[in-house]
C-alpha cells in the first residue's frame, strides 16, 4: 500500500497564507484561510521585547487575526516564501517555512528574513495546521547559522 502523504505537497498551503498577509494595506482575507486551520489552532509569535527579554505571545487563530489586523493597519506588510522543509510522519507533518518580509510603515521601514515552523494533522479530511510558532532574524539569530537557507 502506498503512503499518499509522504509526498504530501504544502506549497500551496503557504502560498495562500503569505498571499493573505501580504495582501494591500487593511484588505487582508482572513476568512480565504480559514479552512486551512484546525479549529483548535494556535499561533505564536516568538522574539524580543524592548529590554531584549524574550517573550512568546500565543493566540487562538481569531486572537492572532485580531493582533495582525490591529498591527499591519495602515501597513505595507509582505511575505514571500524562499524555501520550506517537510517532513510526514503518518498523520502528522512539521514544515519550515523560510521567509522574507519587508514593513512600510509612516514612521519606519524594514524587511529581514525568518522562519514559520507549522505542525499540521490529517484526520482524514486533508492537512490542516494545528499550531505555527515563528521568530525572525536578529543580531545573534541568523538563519545561515541554524543551516535554514
Amino acid at each position: 500500500m502506498v503512503d499518499e502523504n509522504k509526498n504530501a505537497d504544502f506549497r500551496e498551503l503557504t502560498r495562500r497564507l503569505y498571499d493573505v498577509i501580504s495582501a494591500p494595506c487593511d484588505q487582508r482575507d482572513w476568512d480565504a484561510v480559514r479552512p486551512l486551520f484546525h479549529p483548535r489552532a494556535t499561533m505564536v509569535r516568538t522574539g524580543l521585547d524592548d529590554s531584549g527579554q524574550p517573550f512568546a505571545l500565543v493566540m487562538s487563530h481569531d486572537e492572532y487575526i485580531a493582533n495582525a489586523t490591529e498591527l499591519l493597519k495602515g501597513v505595507s506588510f509582505s511575505e514571500t516564501e524562499l524555501r520550506q522543509e517537510v517532513t510526514v510522519f503518518g498523520n502528522v507533518a512539521r514544515l519550515a517555512s523560510v521567509y522574507r518580509f519587508s514593513y512600510q510603515g509612516e514612521t519606519s521601514n524594514y524587511s529581514g528574513q525568518g522562519v514559520n515552523f507549522f505542525n499540521l494533522l490529517n484526520e482524514g479530511d486533508g492537512w490542516k495546521i494545528i499550531n505555527i510558532v515563528w521568530d525572525n532574524e536578529r543580531p545573534g539569530v541568523s538563519l545561515q547559522d541554524a543551516r535554514l537557507l
